[in-house]
């Protein structure tokens, strides 16, 4: 009876040292936690952006801004128009140099990229309408649409919101843009 005594106490003893431990365990891990390692599908801003609803890329867009201190609330007139663009282009700009943002979406091509590639098209076709930014300037306004890695795409958008990477369409620049517009071309 004593061996049995002993032994149910050595276990009940054993087993509390097992959930002490258990317990700092978990006590550790709440107080530590591994950090999430962000990509476009977890990022609190372009995780909510949909292909399908094309103006969540202005909401993400006006979030990114304002990760920079740039206020894009005196916008009001932005539009995103489904239009078959023919050939390859997946979206342009038609409002540069003007009062208002117009972005054109051919939605067949548009929807075939990568996460990373709408996001850099939306971004560069907004940096055009809504800054009239010039390609120029390379980084986020760089004429080719590319597939960028999370990381990469974080560092141009930063430096378009911030100036390092901006560079304005010039007053000739703009009256050509007003006149291809106004053309229909």
């Amino acid at each position: 009876m004593k061996k049995i005594l002993i032994l149910f106490l050595f276990v009940l003893s054993c087993s509390k040292d097992s959930e002490s431990q258990t317990s700092e365990t978990l006590s550790n891990i709440k107080d530590d936690p591994v950090a999430e390692t962000l990509d476009y599908n977890n990022d609190p801003i372009y995780s909510k952006v949909k292909p399908i609803l094309l103006s969540s890329y202005w909401d993400a867009f006006v979030l990114s801004a304002a990760l920079y201190d740039v206020d894009l609330s005196y916008l009001e007139d932005v539009k995103f128009v489904p239009q078959d663009l023919g050939g390859s282009t997946a979206g342009i700009a038609n409002g540069s140099c003007l009062d208002n943002v117009l972005i054109l979406v051919d939605e067949t091509i548009f929807r075939n990229l990568s996460t990373g590639e709408q996001l850099f098209l939306m971004y560069h076709e907004l940096g055009h309408d809504v800054f009239n930014a010039s390609h120029d300037g390379g980084g986020l306004m760089a004429p080719n649409v590319r597939s960028l890695d999370y990381d990469l795409f974080q560092t141009e958008v930063k430096d378009f919101f911030t100036g390092a990477d901006f560079i304005q369409w010039t007053d000739e620049e703009c009256e050509y843009i007003r006149e291809l517009v106004k053309d229909g071309n």
